[in-house]
């Protein structure tokens, strides 16, 4: 009968060797894309190496940050409120605005503990690995209340993950190949040491342990998470959890595969074609330029002795057909090929890695109209990876954001995703989506306008509840618009002042005045509260 730990041990094993099924897939990527952030084969003692020295073209390196640059900034804006809790279908309709209001101060005060804390700074990490295929993100809780929330990007040369029945990454393993004793006791303070740890800390502050796994095991009966932190002889943390501190999410993924696959690894043919191009580009050049020479063997000529260099006098004797007896080899490259070809290759780099500019940097010059449709088109290319990130990442990442600050006290209790309240996102990525929405509906408005007329389509229009439809699709703070009650209130109260206005103009024309400018013509339709906008 196996222990407890070798059970732990069993599934870390089983965990680590799908994921060494990846090393020489993922260090290709990372070596050529992310060089500084690849550690396949390099451990702490290479601290300070040239990783990037095989590396003869950085296409692909500056397509990597320009591919991290978007993706931050389309999903989760550095200081920038990029989510919003909103009422959920519980919650009855007349009260849906305030509770809104009362969700958009709970939203100020979780923007305000994440704004505080390294999360922008952890999130650009973890998007680096993101660009391969799979990122891991860590959410602790930090220091102290005033800054209660605390983030790492873990490398994916360092993780193992398990996925579960319905495709979720809920169990992760961490190691370290070494790390210090008196890390240990910082990085878990509730951490009971063995007494041969205790010994050798003792002796020795500065000590080291191999091999130390973290492991965060789901169990899908009881849906809790064992806590584990352990060596080759027993537990140094053992405890039961309801969540878990890992973020880990995928930017696409093919079935019976765990990993993900990202634009890195779509674009690595080309990458390594271009790789070898300039490297025999490098190699002919610099036949080129110091170039071996033929020459006869004459008995004058000494091949020996013979050192080309300048102000030198190298005797020669011709030869019978009156040609040089010393000749240079001839070029044997073609820079036109290899032009045409690194041009080809780096556009499909920057296509797959999104980093392609929407205009040609010296060509005409695009109108506003066009700019905004390819910038549509591409935010539509990602649009289904946008769907899984919101699952894999955000939805998980607040989630643990709130629960972290639920447990410290420092906001109220409540359920995303529940029925009363949900989740929804005003990163650019999520308000392009609602902006397509909105312009769907204009674009039914003006056919309709133009089939009935302006006045008589208006009439099918719920003008009331269209502002508050716009803003949720939009992701306007609800403080700033009016509720459907204040709405109505402002629609009757104009009503009324067109109706007063209406009277005093007839009893001026009876009267054979002339129409006050400020009065409305008579040709302008009133707003009686019969006809209130949205009632049908």
């Amino acid at each position: 009968m196996l222990s407890d730990l070798e059970l732990i041990k069993r599934r870390y094993k089983k965990a680590r060797a799908k994921a060494d099924l990846w090393i020489s897939l993922l260090e290709a990527c990372y070596h050529y894309a992310v060089p500084s952030r690849n550690l396949f084969y390099w451990t702490s003692q290479y601290q300070g190496a040239q990783k990037n020295s095989r590396v003869f073209d950085t296409t692909a390196i500056a397509a990597t940050k320009n591919f991290v640059a978007k993706i931050h900034n389309g999903l989760c804006p550095p200081q920038q409120q990029w989510y919003l809790l909103e009422a959920g279908p519980d919650i009855e309709e007349d009260q849906r605005e305030d509770a809104n209001k009362h969700l958009q101060h709970i939203t100020d005060q979780i923007y305000y503990y994440l704004k505080k804390s390294n999360f922008d700074m952890a999130v650009n990490e973890s998007f680096y690995d993101l660009a391969i295929g799979t990122a891991a993100l860590i959410c602790n809780p930090g220091p102290d209340a005033d800054q209660p929330l605390e983030f790492y990007s873990t490398p994916l040369a360092r993780i193992a993950i398990e996925e579960t029945a319905c495709n979720q990454l809920e169990t992760i393993f961490r190691w370290w190949d070494e790390i210090r004793i008196a890390d240990i006791q910082q990085m878990w303070p509730q951490a009971t040491l063995p007494q041969d740890v205790q010994s050798l800390f003792k002796e020795d502050e500065n000590a080291t342990l191999k091999d130390l796994i973290e492991g965060t095991v789901y169990n899908p009966k009881t849906k809790e998470y064992r806590y584990v932190v352990f060596y080759d002889n027993g537990y140094f943390v053992d405890e039961m959890r309801d969540d878990s501190p890992w973020i880990v999410f995928r930017w696409s993924k093919v079935n019976n595969e765990i990993y993900g696959r990202g634009p890195i690894i779509e674009a690595l043919p080309s990458i390594l074609s271009l790789q070898e191009i300039y490297r025999i580009e490098l190699a002919a050049a610099n036949f080129n330029i110091a170039k071996p020479y033929m020459a006869y063997s004459d008995g004058i000529f000494n091949p020996w002795t013979f050192n080309l260099q300048p102000n030198t006098i190298i005797p020669v004797a011709p030869n019978s057909s009156g040609q040089w007896p010393i000749q240079p080899f001839p070029d044997n490259t073609s820079p036109q090929f290899m032009q045409m070809t690194s041009f080809d290759l780096r556009q499909q780099i920057n296509n797959l890695m999104l980093g392609d500019p929407l205009t040609p940097v010296q060509g005409p010059t695009r109108t506003a109209t066009e700019l905004a449709l390819r910038q549509r088109n591409r935010l539509e290319e990602i649009g289904p990876t946008f769907t899984r990130l919101q699952q894999e990442f955000l939805s998980k990442l607040l989630n643990r954001v709130v629960k972290l600050l639920q447990k410290q006290g420092l906001i109220e209790d409540f359920v995303i995703d529940g029925r009363k309240i949900q989740l929804s996102y005003s990163s650019p990525l999520a308000q392009q989506q609602g902006m397509q929405n909105v312009e769907k509906f204009m674009e039914y408005v003006q056919v309709l306008q133009a089939i009935q007329g302006p006045a008589e389509a208006n009439v099918n229009f719920n003008q009331l509840y269209m502002p508050t439809w716009i803003r949720e699709q939009m992701g306007v703070n609800p403080e700033l618009v009016n509720n459907e009650e204040e709405m109505k209130a402002n629609y009757e109260e104009m009503a009324q002042r067109e109706e007063q206005e209406r009277m005093a103009q007839m009893g001026q024309m009876q009267q054979g005045q002339a129409p006050n400018p400020g009065v409305a013509n008579e040709s302008q339709q009133p707003l009686s509260s019969a006809g209130l906008p949205g009632s049908i």
